[in-house]
């Protein structure tokens, strides 16, 4: 849930250039972002940051003025979790990892949802960061709804 270089979001929703001097304003006025960016063609704003920000509350912002971030919901099948300490561990390196938004652990059902912006993040390497701490992580495949 924070970031602490430069970084380029997508978002949804801006058709002009009040729409994304709009977003620039609203961006600066988040602390820790020095500079904001859009670039209306590609739907992204760029920022610089001073110090770490809650991507979180930056994606609120953005969203409460009509431009939205573009998110995605993945889910991890996460292994070798015994305790709720197992839980934290892996619940703050995802958090700690740009472009998380949220994450609900479960570890009676050992899977991790998260909720992260597109193009900041990815399955394959949320599932790694898991790895990395010392849990087997997988992205878990889509349940067919078809009966």
């Amino acid at each position: 849930m924070t970031q602490t270089s430069n970084g380029t979001y997508q978002l949804q929703g801006m058709s002009c250039g009040n729409c994304a001097r709009h977003a620039e304003k609203v961006a600066e006025h988040i602390d820790g972002v020095s500079s904001a960016t859009v670039d209306l063609a590609h739907q992204t704003i760029s920022l610089a940051f001073d110090h770490p920000i809650d991507e979180s509350q930056l994606s609120e912002a953005l969203d409460k003025i009509g431009y939205s971030a573009v998110t995605s919901l993945t889910e991890l099948a996460v292994g070798g979790m015994k305790c709720n300490g197992c839980v934290s561990k892996v619940e703050s390196a995802l958090k700690a990892t740009p472009g998380v938004l949220h994450t609900n652990i479960d570890l009676a059902d050992g899977k991790a949802a998260i909720k992260y912006w597109q193009g900041r993040t990815d399955p394959a390497q949320l599932a790694a960061i898991v790895s990395e701490l010392g849990f087997s992580a997988t992205v878990a495949e889509p349940e067919d709804d078809a009966a």
